[in-house]
């Protein structure tokens, strides 16, 4: 007879040889699972991601889009400009990533409005240089330490900031504004066609109105 040790490792090697195939032919299943289709076919998955989730960070794998604490603003630029630089190149892919099978539509249309999203982000960070910048040159000026050139000089890059940061901003309400039309229409596509449910669409309609009436005010 085999002592006990002996005996809970013989059972744990036969529980081994038993798993490791059914591992093996459950991922062999999931491969057969994934999606067949020619190059360069358009494929509109309702599923919303296949490899990421819906709402993959923008900066993974990355630094986040928020500045840490006591971060100077000249450093939040550059960390944005590197996180716009990150946003659209992830953009540019999601394309051929669609067309490969990979990416379902939403995370495409997702991916886009997340360049929209960093541009507003660097173009508020700029706008707050420009600002904390023109105020440092008026002190300068009221304590008679600069020129009136200086002075103009920085209310001007101030002028270009703000309309910039005015322009994006616009452009990221607009951005919120369509994915939430075009996602409460996929809601109740899906709806007709006995795959969504009411409830859904509700909350798409919903989520529509309270965003239209926020950027209204």
């Amino acid at each position: 007879m085999l002592p006990f040790g002996a005996t809970q490792r013989s059972a744990m090697n036969m529980r081994a040889w038993i798993i490791v195939p059914l591992l093996g032919g459950t991922l062999l299943r999931a491969q057969g699972d994934l999606p067949k289709h020619s190059p360069g076919e358009s494929l509109d998955f309702e599923p919303k991601l296949m490899l990421d989730g819906p709402h993959a960070s923008l900066e993974a794998p990355g630094a986040p889009l928020d500045s840490l604490p006591g971060e100077h603003p000249e450093e939040r630029v550059k960390q944005l400009e590197s996180n716009l630089l990150r946003a659209e190149q992830r953009a540019a892919d999601s394309e051929q990533l669609y067309k490969d099978g990979i990416l379902a539509k939403v995370e495409v249309e997702d991916r886009q409005l997340r360049v929209v999203k960093a541009r507003k982000e660097l173009a508020d960070a700029n706008l707050a240089v420009a600002a904390a910048h023109a105020d440092a040159v008026k002190k300068s000026f009221d304590a008679h330490t600069t020129v009136q050139a200086e002075m103009n000089a920085a209310n001007a890059s101030l002028k270009t900031a703000r309309d910039a940061a005015a322009s994006a901003s616009a452009e990221w309400d607009k951005g919120q504004l369509d994915a939430a039309a075009i996602d409460l229409k996929r809601k109740r596509r899906l709806y007709a066609e006995g795959v969504g449910s009411r409830r859904e669409v509700e909350m798409a309609e919903d989520r529509l109105a309270l965003l239209s009436g926020t950027l209204a005010q």
